[in-house]
């Protein structure tokens, strides 16, 4: 990771500071979108999954370090299509956070950089990635990284509460 001054796999002893890197991730995205409301058990998912997906070589995570803190995160993995597709191998970027104060100076083409190389060491043909359709500046960030959009997900909001009344009167409830 030479090529890469301020980003490094990251390690056990992270787990805390990544921890609440990819907390304020969720608080952030739950601020521009409220259907991405945090889990309760969202921070004890991560502190049951995170050594795992260190010993996992389908899995990385990266830190990004630039002073003495951790500033940034990113999570990817090996991915491919479903097998009705022709066979390809991707990495999936999970998800990628830069610190609001350490933003703009490099940091997430950084780690989207050590995301590439360890991709391209596996011999995959592309990156995905998705970002939430109100974040704009992720969206900015995107483009600047020579992303193209591949597909556009919708979604058709139901009122959850009608429906279930609908179907209980259906079947005699």
């Amino acid at each position: 990771m030479d090529d890469f001054p301020d980003i490094r796999r990251a390690r056990p002893d992270d787990q805390e500071q990544l921890g609440a890197l990819w907390q304020a991730f969720l608080e952030e995205q739950a601020t521009l979108d409220s259907r991405f409301a945090i889990a309760e058990d969202a921070m004890e998912r991560w502190n049951n999954d995170y050594l795992l997906w260190l010993e996992d070589e389908t899995h990385r995570i990266y830190a990004a370090e630039p002073e003495e803190s951790i500033v940034g995160l990113v999570t990817a993995h090996r991915w491919g299509p479903p097998p009705i597709y022709e066979p390809s191998s991707e990495v999936y970027l999970d998800e990628i956070y830069v610190a609001p104060e350490a933003r703009r100076e490099g940091i997430g083409s950084q780690l989207v950089a050590a995301v590439r190389h360890w991709a391209e060491s596996l011999g995959a043909d592309r990156l995905r990635m998705r970002t939430v359709a109100a974040n704009e500046a992720a969206r900015s960030f995107w483009d600047r990284q020579e992303a193209t959009p591949f597909s556009t997900t919708f979604t058709l909001e139901l009122d959850s509460s009608d429906q279930a009344e609908e179907e209980d009167s259906s079947i005699g409830f």
